[in-house]
């Protein structure tokens, strides 16, 4: 049996060695930089005047819900990434992605008839052959327009590109963040 003064000193010990570890760990992460992180800002100063009528532009759909799966996604690997990185083997995938959401995305004009602004983080997942599978809302806007806005323009964008083989991903989940500022 071991001795309570035993029990003591191992008990002593074992804090001393947790509060070393833990000091170390924020030292490690105070001295490091921080993740790059990028947003997209859309900024209007006036309502647009003669907007062009393109039909790839994102129609708003009152009525869809703001989570919803638009199929079951195939069974294998699987990996989630931000739309704003910039490092790894998505690097480029990512680049084409994101250039062609930003070409099909605009405030939505309700939103912006009633000055709302907000940000919205989007999760949307893609097949390995480019199919939009689900799309939902991770953190809202505060603004159900603004959300429903962010949500059309990553499914007005799909399909898009299939992953090249080097990926052997069968799903790609990629977190987006929209954020919507008037000036």
């Amino acid at each position: 049996m071991v001795s309570k003064k035993a029990l003591v000193r191992f008990v002593l010990a074992s804090f001393a060695f947790h509060a070393a570890l833990l000091a170390l760990a924020g030292l490690l992460i105070s001295s490091g930089s921080p993740l790059p992180f990028e947003s997209y800002t859309v900024r209007l100063a006036d309502a647009p005047q003669n907007a062009p009528d393109d039909s790839r532009k994102a129609v708003i759909k009152k009525d869809l819900p703001l989570d919803r799966p638009h199929r079951e996604p195939a069974p294998g690997p699987e990996e989630t990434v931000d739309l704003g990185s910039n490092s790894g083997k998505y690097r480029s995938y990512l680049r084409d992605l994101r250039q062609r959401i930003e070409a099909l995305w605009a405030y939505p004009p309700d939103a912006f008839s009633r000055n709302e602004t907000g940000t919205a983080v989007v999760r949307f997942s893609i097949q390995h052959d480019g199919s939009l599978v689900s799309t939902g809302i991770v953190s809202s806007s505060g603004s159900e327009s603004l959300d429903r806005g962010a949500l059309a323009v990553v499914e007005a964008a799909a399909p898009y590109a299939p992953f090249p083989d080097t990926f052997n991903l069968a799903t790609l989940h990629i977190v987006a963040t929209f954020e919507y500022e008037l000036d």
